[in-house]
């Protein structure tokens, strides 16, 4: 479920006592703040959820809670996991690979599952993000 705002990552102004903005605590009280999205970087994020949106409602692969953990690496500080979706007699599949690091960011960095799913035949693989 995604919150109103949530998909471009509008943050919830706090108002304290007297009406004014902070974020220290107070009251939630304000709307989404659509004026954020000229934000480049908030544009940018609307766009990926959308695509994962899109995605989510079109994929015969996510219409089935079949979720089979194909990889998971917690060494050396990495949170790293790897999970296919999907039937399993099935040639449609969905990999999701998930890195809850910052493992793998600096430049010319590479990370390889083993055990990737062999490319059904006649298909490619595609990043949806």
């Amino acid at each position: 479920m995604i919150l109103a705002g949530e998909e471009f990552a509008d943050q919830h102004d706090l108002f304290d006592a007297d009406g004014n903005v902070m974020q220290q605590g107070g009251k939630q009280v304000d709307p989404v703040n659509f004026s954020r999205l000229g934000d480049e970087w908030r544009r940018r994020i609307k766009e990926y959820v959308a695509r994962l949106i899109k995605f989510r409602m079109t994929s015969d692969t996510l219409a089935v809670n079949d979720t089979e953990f194909i990889h998971v690496d917690f060494n050396d500080g990495k949170r790293v996991l790897a999970w296919r979706r999907g039937r399993p007699d099935s040639d449609k599949i969905a990999v999701v690979l998930a890195n809850f690091s910052d493992f793998g960011t600096n430049p010319g960095g590479e990370y390889r599952v083993p055990n990737w799913p062999a490319t059904p035949p006649g298909k490619q693989w595609r990043e949806i993000t």
